[in-house]
């Protein structure tokens, strides 16, 4: 069959709601590397979060990390491209401002993560991404940091961080990767730029399919030559996507792996 690579999202869409992949989409995942198919991730998350997922899956084909910061190979444990930001001391002033007991800030940095505090919405994020905070003063201030992640249910709390950012006048952009949680990035940086220059990495052409849930999927899902949302995904990348399948819950990647191998043997044996 021809080069394909499936680039998936993994909360809300490969995983289920504890944080497992399911056996399904495992051996489906299997059956498309075993049929010469290319699998990997596209994710906010960092490369401590997403090892154990690397081995159950067996992925070998780099993948994007940090929502598109990050282009990272699992086999040689490298970044295969890596854009930071740099914040001045006074806008870093102005977030630690804005902290609240309902806010969480998290700070990335050369593959490891920091806080200024922890609060019950830190360790519920620890937790969740199988990752341990360190103190934000073990932190290099003024080097380039990954990104950053606001978490609160506050949204008034979040919409703060926003205006903040946008009133810094530094060449940023702000994303949410899920309702209580936004991300702030490079200038630029998203999934869909982060999905091209994989692509390029390749002397070969890839037919992409990207499948999502939230509004930090909009642009790989507008930039693969097919874009799947599942069916509980944000409705805005509903309305964009090429195609609706089913809840993260029923398994579905291993639908869209399923289907798709079926419409290629059918075209195989009409051919």
């Amino acid at each position: 069959m021809r080069t394909i690579m499936i680039v998936t999202d993994m909360d809300g869409t490969l995983l289920t709601a504890d944080q497992q992949i399911s056996e399904e989409n495992r051996a489906a995942i299997k059956r498309f590397q075993d049929a010469g198919g290319m699998f990997t991730l596209a994710t906010g998350r960092m490369e401590a979060s997403v090892r154990p997922f690397i081995e159950k899956i067996r992925l070998n084909t780099p993948m994007i990390l940090y929502n598109g910061a990050k282009i990272y190979c699992p086999v040689t444990q490298t970044a295969l491209y890596e854009q930071g930001l740099r914040l001045p001391r006074h806008v870093w002033q102005c977030y630690l401002d804005l902290l609240q007991e309902d806010v969480g800030l998290l700070l990335y940095q050369q593959g490891k993560v920091y806080t200024p505090w922890v609060n019950k919405i830190v360790t519920e994020h620890e937790k969740k991404d199988s990752v341990i905070c360190g103190a934000l003063e073990h932190a290099s201030l003024d080097e380039e940091v990954t990104k950053l992640l606001i978490i609160s249910d506050n949204p008034e709390r979040l919409k703060q961080f926003e205006l903040a950012t946008v009133a810094s006048g530094l060449p940023l952009d702000f994303v949410y990767s899920e309702v209580n949680y936004l991300e702030i990035l490079p200038e630029g940086v998203s999934k869909g730029t982060a999905l091209k220059k994989l692509v390029s990495l390749y002397p070969f052409p890839i037919y992409t399919i990207a499948v999502g849930d939230n509004l930090n999927d909009v642009t790989m899902i507008q930039t693969a030559d097919k874009g799947v949302a599942v069916e509980n995904a944000h409705p805005k990348l509903k309305k964009i996507a090429d195609e609706i399948t089913v809840h993260h819950e029923q398994h579905a990647i291993a639908k869209i792996i399923d289907d798709l191998l079926k419409q290629i043997e059918k075209t195989e044996r009409s051919s």
